[in-house]
């Protein structure tokens, strides 16, 4: 191989590559239970019937799944990035579309640091430097989160209480106090789901109590490998493309929202849809489920309802746009996996 034969031209050892962990029935197995589990309990107590959806404007739907892509397009240019070496574009994207489908079986944050790894290994980076690039890059999109943050919640632009954009009827009134109580019901409940689950299943509770540990010792014994990653952080070209790459990932995905709540015949401010998107990834990345499934869901039900959204259109626009950034995409991405696998990039 080209990779063999560069490391004996330069007289040293190729890096071991790390081991990726194939995405198993059993996984896929939890994250349909996980599903269903939670679509129940927004059914039971918010009493919702999901036929509802079936009053959607599909061709707002349908310019919604179109756009849906884009998201992993941009995130591309922030992991070009965040490596120091020099990749190519397209592998880089199909690495993103990629990542969407492991992801249906882990938890997003760790899916997409194991797929990272074991790319840029292929590129020879040693493990540690191979971890220091998938982290910059994931730093880099939450340092973006918490400025967006900031800029909203410290400026005039439209926040969690302001009024909305828009002359929606449907969106007039302010959801009532019973719909916000299930609401945080629901997030109760899913929490609790989630860490018995974690506490249940044997070889979910130790890796989730191994992680940091391990994550220490390996960054500990390849300091120098992760050190050269790092360089980038002093190259304003670099830096430049981390936070274009993941800003842009996060207006696009607010516009998403935006298309899907106006399906439902409302409208929200993008500021608005930005600060709730925003705050539900950072909320679902802390939670040890697949996806992000239920929890996310009933955060974008909260978050909507928080800028006035009329409880029904909440959850219909929750779940149509679920279904176009988290449900369908991976059946592009499992042609992604094919690909990366079928030309050795993992």
């Amino acid at each position: 191989m080209l990779r063999d034969a560069a490391a004996a031209a330069a007289g040293v050892q190729p890096p071991a590559l790390q081991r990726v962990r194939r995405v198993s029935l059993k996984s896929i197995l939890i994250a349909v239970a996980a599903t269903v589990v939670a679509y129940w309990l927004i059914s039971r107590l918010l009493g919702v019937d999901f036929s509802e959806l079936a009053t959607a404007n599909w061709w707002w739907i349908a310019a919604a799944l179109l756009l849906s892509p884009t998201v992993q397009a941009t995130y591309a240019v922030g992991t070009m990035g965040a490596s120091i070496k020099a990749l190519r574009y397209g592998p880089v994207a199909i690495l993103q579309y990629a990542i969407q489908f492991i992801a249906v079986a882990l938890p997003a944050t760790a899916a997409r640091l194991a797929l990272d790894v074991r790319f840029f290994q292929r590129f020879g980076a040693a493990a540690a430097g191979a971890i220091s690039i998938g982290l910059i890059d994931s730093v880099g999109g939450f340092a973006v989160q918490v400025l967006l943050i900031a800029l909203i919640a410290l400026t005039a632009l439209p926040g969690l209480t302001a009024p909305l954009a828009g002359t929606s009827t449907s969106t007039a009134s302010a959801p009532s106090g019973p719909s916000i109580l299930a609401v945080v019901l629901i997030l109760v409940a899913v929490i609790a789901l989630a860490a018995a689950l974690t506490w249940l299943i044997p070889s979910v509770r130790r890796r989730v109590t191994s992680v940091i540990p391990n994550a220490r010792v390996t960054i500990a014994a390849q300091r120098a490998s992760a050190q050269e990653a790092l360089q980038v952080l002093r190259r304003p070209t670099k830096l430049t493309q981390i936070l274009a790459g993941n800003l842009g990932s996060q207006i696009i995905q607010a516009m998403i929202l935006g298309a899907c709540l106006h399906a439902f015949g409302a409208d929200a401010h993008l500021c608005q849809l930005v600060l709730v998107n925003t705050l539900v990834v950072l909320f679902a990345r802390l939670m040890p489920v697949p996806g992000g499934v239920g929890v996310a869901e009933a955060g974008y039900i909260a978050g909507l309802q928080a800028i006035g959204i009329e409880s029904t259109i909440a959850i219909s626009t929750a779940l149509s746009f679920r279904l176009v950034t988290f449900y369908l995409p991976p059946l592009w991405g499992s042609a992604a996996m094919r690909w990366l696998r079928r030309h050795q990039y993992v």
